[in-house]
């Protein structure tokens, strides 16, 4: 995270529900939210979570569940 304010800080985050990846604000109150309405998913519930630093993301996969295929088989 990068420090933006003593109230919030810019970070990477998550839709946990569809894997979207975009800009949020991460509060001191523990909230989490787009940077703008602009650059979010489009779930009907978002959840939205930071990136942990240690997260790696290889491919669409991986950002929306290692169990779900990104094609499925013909």
């Amino acid at each position: 995270m990068t420090q933006s304010d003593g109230e919030r800080e810019k970070a990477a985050g998550i839709c946990a529900n569809c894997g979207e990846l975009f800009t949020v604000w991460a509060c001191r109150d523990g909230t989490v939210r787009p940077v703008s309405p602009h650059n979010a998913c489009s779930c009907d519930d978002p959840s939205y979570r930071v990136v942990d630093e240690d997260e790696v993301f290889d491919g669409v996969d991986e950002a929306v569940g290692a169990d779900e295929e990104e094609w499925p088989d013909v």
